[in-house]
């Protein structure tokens, strides 16, 4: 690669990989807020965070589509997609999907996640999915730590971003207990 393409690259995974990471801290907030049974597990049991930050990447994906060009013709479920054609993926309904999370729209810490797609996979496996992951969780594990009888959502204040490409919050204040 030439130096701007070197430069470009950078700025996209600086860009991407800090988006994400703060909607899914603000994600963390926000589910776990409304699900006040499953905060005081986390707090109880700390061992639990991984598998809980895995859930909350399934639940509420910060990028839930992803677009790709496609680079030759295929056939999927007996259709024909063109080379040259833009196919938009829908991950954050694939992590909903009942056939393969049963009861995909509901949030629970302890379910028993074997792969989700919030980070795409294979070749489309986002450079950066360990470090958010590990970001997320010692996000979470700060947090419980510092407000162990939880928080709540100001509601009337939260303010969730608009953007193509990501889904979180904007602002998202919250009352500690």
């Amino acid at each position: 690669m030439n130096r701007d393409e070197v430069l470009n690259y950078v700025n996209l995974l600086a860009a991407a990989g800090n988006e994400t990471t703060t909607r899914l801290i603000g994600w963390t907030g926000k589910v776990l807020a409304d699900h006040p049974d499953q905060l005081k597990q986390l707090t109880a049991d700390p061992s639990l965070i991984p598998n809980a930050i895995e859930e909350l990447l399934r639940y509420e994906s910060p990028s839930p589509v992803q677009a790709r060009y496609v680079t030759k013709e295929v056939e999927h479920y007996g259709r024909t997609v063109p080379e040259g054609s833009v196919m938009m993926l829908l991950t954050a309904a694939a992590n909903r999907d009942d056939r393969r999370f049963p009861g995909g729209d509901s949030f629970d810490i302890r379910r028993k996640i074997v792969r989700q797609l919030a980070f795409g996979y294979g070749v489309h496996l986002c450079l950066g999915a360990s470090l958010a992951r590990l970001e997320g969780r010692i996000a979470l594990d700060e947090v419980l730590k510092r407000f162990p009888n939880g928080w709540q959502v100001d509601y009337d204040n939260a303010v969730q971003a608009r953007t193509s490409t990501v889904r979180g919050w904007e602002r998202l204040p919250v009352f500690t207990n």
